[in-house]
């Protein structure tokens, strides 16, 4: 008998316990939905890689790839205060050192990350609610549209979504095994965040209020030392960027310096929910800093710190609220509806148009924000009788969806709420599954009627229907025409125009594409289109000149420049433009004159020293003439075209030697 006890006993041992089965399954469970979710987003890669704006980067993806190559190349601290969230284009930094600057590889472990917030959402679903729930998290997480689309791409999305869903993990685990190292880490997460999407810092004031009372049977002391490593970890990572921003531009921001003009883009008589260019000129996004800057200091009469520059449009924001507050209230509830909308508003990559290069992504796009906020709103009301447990989980969401509306709206922006709406969700299908089972139709009934009304708020057509956007068509048409193909660049602008005739910046480029294939006078309407929409737009006004250059209207040209000088007083491309008519007029010494203002105001440009090198060989003045094409073989040493130049002028003058030399 003994012997058989001890039997026993020694199987027992062998035997895992219950919790290591359960971490086990649990890893069995992450591991699968990784894999799954970075396969389909895989696939999705390779089908997107032929669209024009893989490697041709549009906006914000050219400005955070461009800000990482000056990271790699020794520029580490930078020169100013952060304008844009920081963490992204770091990230992307550190994945160049390693990989090179390679775009495809760049966006694989981007996938990663994006597989990794799948695993991390069945664990903090599991925690919250059940393993079962957790599971239907994740699946929704890894075949959301919209998921697989902004991880697909160059942007900082793919850092917000990993973030997001690493504090909802950390809080759950506190929730459950509250551990000092918990909350250190939760506000380490919050601060990484927040280095990636501002104004995540919203959440600042109710993870302490969680902190403090969500643990009441805990003594005061515990809570305070909890709130404390809280703290702790959140200054750990925004401190030395506040310090970082004092010491290079006199600041001490803590995150970016562009919050006054964002919110004057949101806040403004002319703002309706979405982008709108500070300086009403193009809507280009990578203008906008230094116009914010100008328009600022032009309006105090003296220069400004980017402090400065954030009160200034913080203050014109502020006023336009207190003079018009029932206009500023409409606007209010307007973007609070775009917040909702099923369409995926467009930014520099648009989530419509990617689907024609992608087949699944197209059929993954049926699963979009119109599917997920309805259920999120049906499972919200499933557990309302749980408040107490979930009370921080609905009230990040909806601080979150309100911090958005403040400003302005694009898809990618509200983009963290994903998160959270995928667990809602969840809830909502296990829950219908379980009352069906159960019977019990009538509770079944009300969650349907949830999920009913919410869905006639989601899908108001307050922004237009889903579908590809003009702004879409108008970074592909550069895209194209980046590659060399300008007669695609020809026919996306185009579409640009058929869905929005009035969009300025098509005009603009197609007029561009048109002076490409020697079309003047088309290229003329289309610029004098994108003047009617943006009179100040000062590269249209200037292009107009060259395009009446090119097509024989000398006077025209002549007249279009001088209303781009009105508008620009100093602008070197002016003077070059005016010297090109000059020339072709036959008027060396006007040309002369107007080469010499373009020198004065950008020493730098080796096209101006070259056009002034072709005027002075034309005159017979050698000597200047090869002094100007030193000087832009100087500037440019790379150019073949300056380098020949050079080499004619000093064969022309007997100099065989030197001129055998530029020829090598």
């Amino acid at each position: 008998m003994a012997q058989k006890t001890a039997v026993k006993q020694k199987a027992q041992a062998k035997k895992p316990s219950a919790s290591v089965r359960r971490e086990w399954s649990d890893l069995a469970v992450c591991t699968t939905i990784g894999f799954a979710a970075f396969f389909v987003r895989l696939i999705c890669l390779f089908q997107i890689e032929s669209i024009p704006v893989f490697y041709h980067l549009p906006g914000d993806p050219l400005a955070y790839d461009l800000w990482a190559q000056r990271i790699v190349a020794g520029d580490w601290i930078g020169q100013s205060v952060f304008y844009q969230a920081p963490l992204y284009p770091y990230f992307l930094a550190v994945l160049q050192l390693f990989l090179g600057h390679d775009l495809w590889a760049i966006r694989v472990a981007q996938l990663i990350l994006g597989a990794a917030a799948c695993s991390l959402i069945y664990l903090t679903g599991k925690n919250f609610f059940s393993r079962t729930a957790g599971i239907a998290a994740a699946l929704l997480l890894c075949f959301y549209g919209p998921a697989v689309f902004y991880g697909s791409v160059i942007d900082k999305t793919v850092t917000d979504l990993f973030l997001v869903t690493l504090l909802l993990y950390l809080v759950s685990v506190a929730a459950v095994q509250p551990q000092r190292w918990n909350f250190l880490a939760i506000g380490a997460a919050l601060g990484l965040l927040a280095l990636s999407r501002e104004n995540a810092l919203i959440w600042l004031p109710l993870l302490p209020i969680w902190v403090l009372f969500y643990f009441h049977f805990e003594t005061p002391k515990v809570r305070w030392q909890r709130l404390a490593l809280f703290v702790f970890g959140l200054a750990l990572v925004l401190l030395p960027v506040g310090l970082r921003n004092y010491a290079v531009g006199g600041q001490l921001a803590l995150t970016t310096s562009q919050m006054g003009p964002n919110f004057y883009i949101g806040n403004n008589p002319s703002a309706d929910g979405t982008y709108g260019s500070i300086r009403l000129v193009t809507g280009e996004k990578q203008f906008e800093q230094a116009e914010a800057r100008r328009l600022a200091e032009q309006a105090a009469g003296r220069p400004l710190t980017l402090a400065e520059v954030s009160s200034y449009w913080m203050g014109r924001a502020l006023d336009y609220i207190r003079t018009e507050p029932a206009e500023w209230l409409f606007l209010l509830w307007k973007k609070w509806l775009i917040v909702w909308n099923v369409r995926e508003l467009e930014d520099s990559d648009d989530f419509y148009l990617y689907q024609k290069w992608s087949w699944l992504l197209a059929l993954l796009g049926w699963i979009n924000f119109g599917v997920l906020a309805p259920l999120a709103a049906a499972g919200v009301a499933a557990k309302l009788n749980e408040w107490r447990k979930l009370w921080l989980l609905c009230g990040l969401l909806l601080s979150f969806a309100a911090g958005v509306a403040l400003f302005f709206v694009f898809g990618r922006y509200r983009f963290p709420l994903t998160p959270f709406l995928t667990l809602f969700a969840a809830v909502a299908i296990v829950e219908s599954i379980e009352l069906y089972r159960r019977q019990r139709f009538g509770r079944l009934a009300a969650l349907a009627a949830v999920a009913l009304l919410a869905a006639v708020f989601v899908y108001w057509p307050v922004v237009g229907r889903p579908g590809p956007s003009a702004p879409g068509y108008t970074y592909l048409a550069n895209g194209y025409a980046k590659q060399g193909n300008i007669d695609d660049a020809i026919r996306s602008a185009q579409a640009a125009l058929q869905i929005d005739p009035s969009y300025g910046v098509a005009h603009y480029n197609l007029a561009n594409f048109y002076v490409e294939r020697r079309r003047f006078d088309e290229a003329i309407s289309h610029y004098q289109h994108a003047l009617k929409v943006y009179p100040r737009y000062l590269d249209a006004r200037g292009n107009l000149g060259r395009a009446f250059a090119l097509a024989g209207k000398f006077s025209e040209a002549v007249e279009q420049y001088g209303l781009a000088l009105k508008l620009q007083p100093n602008e070197p491309r002016i003077y070059l433009g005016l010297g090109e008519v000059a020339v072709l007029r036959g008027q060396f010494g006007e040309a002369i004159e107007h080469l010499n203002n373009a020198v004065k105001h950008d020493p730098s440009s080796p096209l101006a020293h070259t056009n002034l090198g072709r005027v002075f060989a034309a005159q017979g003045d050698l000597k200047r003439a090869i002094g100007h094409f030193r000087e832009a073989v100087r500037l440019a040493p790379e150019s073949a075209e300056a380098r020949r130049n050079l080499a004619l002028a000093l064969a022309e003058a007997g100099m065989t030697d030197d001129s055998l030399q530029q020829r090598r």
